[in-house]
């Protein structure tokens, strides 16, 4: 059931990758890279709704992501994932949550910034 919102996720880790592909496409559609060129390269080519930064990545890759997320017209939204005692991406990100969390958690919390309801089978959340 993907709704089609787009969704870029990123990270060095490539199960991470996978991992994370597969919970988030139940519901969006999802491209991966493991890359700055590679996000780089796809943030050309479609336009994201929301941008996953994985806690594999260096502080400054996140800062170079975040430099590419600010270009796009509109920007999509940050989610950083992290683990305890790494917030290099605090500032740049509209939202964090803890990998600890869960998978569940993860698409909760993308559903959220998305605005759809999982639980209304991803309908629209209207304000």
């Amino acid at each position: 059931m993907n709704h089609g919102a787009h969704v870029l996720v990123i990270s060095r880790d490539q199960m991470l990758l996978q991992t994370r592909q597969l919970i988030l496409g139940t519901y969006f559609q999802v491209q991966t890279a493991g890359r700055v060129v590679e996000a780089e390269a796809l943030m050309g080519k479609c336009t994201f709704d929301l941008v996953v930064l994985c806690y594999s990545l260096s502080n400054d890759e996140c800062h170079q992501l975040a430099a590419l997320v600010a270009r796009q017209i509109p920007p999509p939204k940050i989610l950083a994932l992290r683990v305890p005692g790494n917030g290099c991406v605090s500032t740049i990100a509209d939202q964090m949550l803890l990998v600890e969390e869960g998978p569940y958690a993860l698409l909760k919390k993308s559903a959220e910034m998305l605005g759809f309801d999982l639980k209304g089978k991803g309908q629209v959340v209207r304000a």
